[in-house]
């Protein structure tokens, strides 16, 4: 005979199973509907699909498992599981990118990686200059696709500069990918050596355990492109910063001060996104009232800032075709992509190309401003409060509701020929609908069982940072995604910008379980010991 809590496990177990199983015959129902044209590969996607999906759903299984056993583990075991779960999270991160490269050039994509690499591997290092100037707006290409966007010129300098020149010797992804690879691997230790640093090791045990179940960071690694390449920027930045907090000399905190603000405004140029972390930290500092920290840190805020400023403009200067006559003339102005996402015809509050062509018919960026924000004004007077809650809404779906952050989309095509056979779909023009539509949807679907356990907890988690836990780190990791998401309310809605921040999604995440177990535990508990209570007054 079972006891009662045996019986409530297997009645858990049951349940879950249950559900498992009608999401399972959901997702094959939808799938098979979606496949307009049946042939053998999608027969063979359908058998590799649902082995996605059990595979997901068992890994979330071990992940839960393994917050229950951490609790338990002796420190001796706990050690060596750690030290061994980081080596092979790092060689796996970095390894396992290599059987998604990219296959390049792909002229079914047109965004922006594929535009790099295309223009790097023409140029070798030489001056963007010797790129032709297109005209029209309908297929932005050559020299005034970083024309229009600026937030393009630097990286695509350090790239062209870097990997160009590789050209002549080997394809320059293989050592893109290497490098995206590397940044990955590294990023998600330094946030495991975080999440050690402010809990316990056992935590980052479970964390190390988590990362590997989260997909991009294999799919993105692959392709360095600025969310790659702004991850180590996220994620060190926040590192040196706790580095910092935790440091007891004066010269240290000074260090490591330094080298935060050093990377957070490097990755800024990069990717504006990695300034959230900072106003995060400050806004901890300000509230736990850290005066002495904030002391040393404001003046090497400004120090660092103009510093690395100087150094962006520099280098934008030492490429001739980026003049500030050029920029002045063709750029968008930061507006744009503000109004851009509030158009009343954008149904996703993400890129709407005609807004572009309003925005480019005028004629410099001075003019570009007033007239976005004159459209941007007009737009939310014609939508009025309820079109304006409706297009946030969009943009929360569009940001929040693809749990793959859109992964295969933005790396189609793979060069492994498996990858491609089993998995590559796209919509793109010119070849719609060429791919396996099959296997395409089925990883979606397996990702998104990750991202459906990953988003509550996370969320459960940032709840606690803010209110129970605002004297600690975790305080900043919470604040920052909720700034990330502020962020993505008002700028272009797209799930991949996120991913730079989806190793402190994880570890929130991790952590989110942790204290939802805990939780859950010292209930049962009160309620056991005034069950208890009560029979002894009985």
């Amino acid at each position: 005979m079972l006891n009662s809590k045996e019986a409530q496990n297997k009645r858990l177990k049951l349940i879950w199973a249950g559900i498992f199983a009608l999401i399972l015959i959901g997702v094959n129902i939808f799938i098979f509907f979606m496949t307009r044209h049946w042939a053998m590969k999608n027969i063979l996607a359908v058998i590799m699909g649902n082995i996605l999906m059990v595979i997901s759903a068992s890994y979330l299984v071990f992940i839960y498992r393994t917050a229950k056993a951490v609790e338990g583990m002796a420190e001796e075991g706990l050690n060596s599981f750690y030290k061994r779960s980081s080596w092979i999270l790092a060689g796996l991160l970095f390894v396992l990118p290599f059987f998604f490269i990219i296959w390049v050039p792909d002229s079914a994509h047109n965004w922006d990686f594929f535009q790099l690499y295309r223009n790097i591997t023409t140029l070798k290092g030489a001056s963007f200059s010797h790129l032709p100037f297109t005209q029209g707006y309908g297929d932005l290409s050559g020299l005034q696709y970083y024309l229009t966007y600026a937030n393009q010129q630097f990286y695509a300098i350090i790239l062209n500069r870097v990997f160009g020149p590789m050209t002549d010797f080997f394809p320059p992804i293989w050592a893109m990918t290497a490098v995206g690879a590397a940044l990955t691997s590294a990023s998600v230790l330094a946030m495991s050596n975080i999440v050690k640093t402010i809990s316990e090791k056992k935590y980052a045990l479970l964390f190390n355990v988590a990362a590997f179940g989260f997909w991009p960071f294999i799919i993105f690694g692959a392709q360095l492109y600025t969310d790659t390449a702004s991850l180590p920027f996220v994620v060190f930045g926040l590192l040196f910063m706790v580095w910092a907090l935790r440091a007891e000399s004066l010269p240290k905190q000074i260090l490591f001060w330094l080298l935060a603000l050093v990377f957070i405004f490097v990755g800024y140029v990069i990717k504006p996104t990695v300034a959230i972390v900072l106003v995060a930290a400050l806004i901890y500092l300000l509230l736990n009232k850290k005066w002495k920290q904030l002391l040393i840190v404001l003046p090497l805020l400004v120090v660092t800032f103009f510093a690395t400023n100087s150094m962006a403009k520099a280098v934008i200067h030492s490429e001739p075709a980026f003049t500030e006559t050029a920029n002045a003339r063709y750029n968008l102005p930061l507006l744009h992509w503000v109004t851009m996402s509030f158009a009343p015809d954008n149904k996703t509050g993400g890129y709407n190309h005609a807004v572009l062509e309003y925005s480019m018919s005028f004629e410099d960026k001075t003019a570009r401003q007033t007239a976005d924000r004159e459209l941007l004004i007009d737009n939310l007077k014609q939508e009025g409060i309820g079109g304006f809650l409706r297009q946030l809404g969009r943009k929360i779906v569009y940001t929040w509701f693809n749990g793959d952050l859109n992964d295969f989309f933005y790396t189609y095509r793979h060069a492994n020929p498996l990858i491609n056979y089993f998995f590559d779909y796209t919509t793109w023009e010119p070849n719609p609908h060429v791919g396996n539509i099959t296997g395409w949807l089925f990883t979606r679907t397996a990702q998104m069982l990750y991202w459906l356990a990953l988003v509550p907890l996370m969320w459960y988690e940032i709840g606690l940072s803010l209110w129970r836990k605002r004297k600690t780190e975790w305080f900043i990791l919470g604040l920052a995604v909720v700034g990330l998401a502020g962020f993505l309310l008002i700028w272009e809605a797209n799930s991949r910008y996120l991913y730079n921040f989806t190793p402190i999604m994880v570890a929130l995440a991790s952590m989110g379980l942790v204290d939802f177990l805990k939780g859950r535990r010292a209930k049962k508990q009160e309620k056991e010991g005034a069950s208890h209570a009560n029979g002894k007054t009985r």
